[in-house]
């Protein structure tokens, strides 16, 4: 694109700091999508509990690790952040279209006590090196111990690093030279607005261009 084509497009500017925390959420949770969204079980003094984050992604490997990022709760502390702290260790899973109804009930804001794999009606095991339960419906499920929190912001956020230690997959889901096949997946993603998602099952190819 020309300077001219850009100096003729009429651009929007926004200081950040100078918006409110509901408008700076609303721009980043607009502009930054589609979200891939992790529903995280973990056990603490009340017992287990499951929520979902779309602030979540993978940041590195070898040892891999996860990333979620957990808001505020009308000034308190959420229970994920509760159990976690309690408990080093949860169990990130997946939601795919099949699941989604009750990802969506996981994330109502439920008393300590209440667990919300339950209401959802999950079917949970339990996990194999971690003490928090899986949720086997799930097409993939990370059984990950704390590995960091961060805290950002004034808010604050608090970022939540977890390392992998197993990976449980759905069948058909990876394949025996660890290729992921995204239509047995069949995730979904989370966009702007109160309760809107996106499919992720429209993809396409776009290799490399030759380097110059």
């Amino acid at each position: 694109m020309t300077q001219a084509a850009v100096a003729d497009k009429s651009l929007t500017k926004l200081h950040a700091r100078s918006l409110s925390w509901a408008d700076q959420y609303k721009l980043l949770g607009g502009l930054v999508y589609p979200r891939p969204i992790g529903l995280v079980s973990t056990i603490g003094p009340d017992g287990p509990n499951a929520a979902p984050f779309s602030f979540f992604n993978a940041i590195a490997v070898d040892p891999p690790m996860l990333m979620f990022s957990i808001g505020p709760k009308a000034g308190t502390i959420k229970d994920t952040l509760t159990n976690i702290r309690e408990c080093p260790e949860f169990v990130i899973h997946l939601v795919s279209d099949e699941i989604k109804d009750g990802m969506n009930i996981c994330a109502v804001e439920h008393p300590a006590h209440v667990n919300e794999m339950d209401l959802a009606g999950f079917t949970t095991v339990p996990s194999d090196l971690v003490k928090p339960p899986r949720i086997v419906d799930a097409p993939v499920q990370f059984e990950c111990k704390l590995e960091r929190i961060i805290e950002l912001g004034k808010t604050p956020y608090y970022l939540v690093i977890g390392e992998v230690l197993l990976i449980h997959a759905h069948e058909g889901i990876i394949s025996e030279r660890h290729h992921v096949n995204a239509d047995k997946l069949d995730l979904i993603g989370r966009i702007a607005g109160a309760g809107v998602y996106v499919k992720t099952n429209n993809t396409f190819v776009m290799p490399l261009p030759a380097a110059e």
